[in-house]
């Protein structure tokens, strides 16, 4: 249903390739309520707080209105992170603002 987002892996860090290919306005109002939960899963590696730094993304990007809840699963050797970020969504072009945020984070390889 989405496009995932590429990583370039010419750099130690990977980092987010473009153009990004974010799910359409026209998508996300035939599959989603709005306002309602919009889940964002975002991969990365584990350290320099990238948990947080998912939260503040979508936060920068829409505000606290968006009241962010999120967990995180790490790999077994602690090199990456998994962050599963649900938000409430007033309208999807708010959606696409997180996208466009999360994309930005230095370690994240995949956003999804």
């Amino acid at each position: 249903m989405f496009d995932v987002f590429h990583i370039q892996e010419l750099s130690p860090r990977p980092r987010m390739t473009t153009p990004h290919k974010f799910p359409s306005l026209e998508l996300l109002r035939a599959t989603h309520t709005f306002p309602g939960s919009y889940t964002f899963k975002v991969i990365g590696e584990h350290q320099n707080s990238f948990p947080e730094r998912v939260v503040e993304a979508a936060l920068r990007a829409v505000g606290p209105e968006c009241q962010p809840k999120y967990t995180v699963r790490e790999t077994d050797s602690g090199k990456h992170s998994a962050v599963t970020l649900e938000v409430r969504a007033e309208s999807p072009d708010k959606v696409v603002r997180i996208y466009e945020e999360l994309v930005k984070i230095q370690g994240a390889i995949l956003v999804l």
